[in-house]
């Protein structure tokens, strides 16, 4: 097995989205198969040293980026074992790509439904945080597409989890601890557990056949009212993909004039066509979707810029709420923005279908970086108030901690905290995602 300990080599595991610094290992393991995934853990286990387990790079939370101890890097299972063209499924190594994957699959005229919105991440992180995309709105989360995980535990125990039954679309999209229903299935534990209970070194996914008679349109609108409004009516057909939400800062590089804007993805179904008010934009031919979705994804460069400018960081918010609250959440966003944007530039969007807006707040300067977290703390308390959750795609990680607490209490927390030590009794897997390492008590391996 490849191992690397000299510090260039190693610290690019350092990082990742979120921008969380101080991380340092020891050195990383690169494994290609379930032997040199145990050679690494009985290593670990055997001495108490924390294992942190690494994707792509991709996530916003600091969940691969390890404080002390070993890195096991997943960039080397990267095997599409295989893909049953007739059983719709496919059974994939962690570290397979998105775009890997479903390169792979256009052969098939298959896809993987979720369709997370960045291509390079891997599936293993996909897991790790039960990611969801655009079209979760009618897809679901990957929870909802998992048949099976092979998972190693630090005690060196391999389980294979099937699912037997299918899953119900989620009323409440959530990557908030660890998931938990009546007659849930222990497979479900491990889905969007972080990597805090073991390394998933094999995933069966389920498929559907390709979706490609669609169109993708933009609707600019000079109310915010308007804006939800349209959802409402959109989220009603069943036809409809998905529906994202951009404020007047997510569009004005556009020099439309325009309050807000709705986009959304609908399948051409016969005359199916709506009536919208207000200038559209559509994409209809696979170039013109290009375009559009182009301008989707410019969005996280347009906000790293300008907190590039000002010097600072950025503090965003992966809050989701009940339907039946989301204007009154909306309104609360509004209400408390407004009493300080001459301190913070800010821009609200993300997948209002589905009552999940990201708010991603830029400090102007140093001196407002307490503020941007304290009205994040806001939000937080809002969501729960309501019956939201704190973290709707992005997972905990190392940095919403807080934010947990918020929603389940300590004990809730200490619930969590014991489910961990059944799976991992040394307590070295992914130490510092979802639960502070000061609440890991007893046998740490800190």
């Amino acid at each position: 097995m490849l191992r690397k300990t000299d510090p260039d080599m190693i610290k690019g595991y350092l990082e990742d989205s979120s921008n969380l610094q101080g991380g340092y290992a020891e050195g990383a393991y690169l494994p290609e198969n379930d032997k040199e995934i145990l050679e690494a853990v009985k290593e670990c286990s055997s001495k108490k040293t924390p294992l942190t387990i690494s994707g792509a790079g991709t996530g916003t939370t600091g969940g691969r980026i390890p404080f002390g101890g070993w890195v096991l890097s997943t960039e080397k299972l990267n095997q599409i074992i295989a893909i049953d063209k007739k059983a719709k499924t496919a059974l994939i190594q962690p570290g397979v790509s998105l775009d890997q994957l479903d390169n792979a699959l256009k052969k098939e005229g298959l896809m993987y439904a979720p369709d997370p919105t960045e291509k390079s991440a891997y599936l293993g992180g996909n897991v790790a945080t039960n990611a969801s995309g655009a079209r979760s709105l009618r897809m679901g989360p990957t929870r909802n597409h998992i048949k099976r995980l092979k998972v190693i535990l630090s005690t060196g125990e391999i389980l294979s989890l099937t699912r037997s039954r299918p899953l119900e679309l989620p009323r409440l999209k959530s990557s908030a601890g660890y998931y938990s229903t009546p007659d849930m299935e222990q497979i479900d534990l491990f889905i969007g557990s972080e990597g805090t209970l073991g390394i998933v070194s094999e995933i069966e996914v389920n498929l559907i056949d390709r979706i490609e008679n669609t169109f993708d349109c933009i609707v600019f609108l000079d109310s915010e009212e308007a804006a939800i409004d349209l959802t409402e009516k959109l989220r009603e057909r069943e036809d409809i993909l998905m529906i994202e939400y951009f404020d007047f800062n997510s569009i004005e590089l556009l020099g439309k004039g325009k309050k807000c804007a709705i986009y959304f993805e609908q399948k051409i179904v016969d005359d199916n066509y709506l009536e919208l008010e207000g200038e559209t934009w559509v994409g209809m031919n696979e170039k013109q979707k290009e375009e559009l979705w182009e301008f989707r994804h410019s969005m996280p460069e347009h906000i790293n810029e300008e907190f590039k400018k000002h010097h600072t960081v950025k503090f965003a918010s992966d809050i989701a709420v009940p339907d039946s609250k989301f204007r009154e959440m909306f309104a609360f966003y509004n209400l408390v923005l407004s009493t300080y944007d001459l301190q913070l530039f800010y821009v609200k969007f993300g997948h209002i279908g589905q009552s999940h807006l990201h708010v991603n707040l830029v400090p102007r300067t140093q001196a407002d970086i307490p503020l941007a977290k304290e009205l994040i703390m806001k939000f937080v308390k809002k969501a729960v108030s309501l019956g939201g959750t704190v973290s709707a795609e992005h997972g905990i990680g190392k940095i919403k901690h807080d934010y947990l607490r918020e929603m389940y209490g300590d004990s809730g927390i200490a619930g969590m905290i014991q489910i961990k030590k059944g799976f991992d009794p040394g307590l070295i897997l992914n130490i510092g995602n979802v639960f502070p390492l000061k609440q890991l008590s007893g046998n740490s391996a800190f």
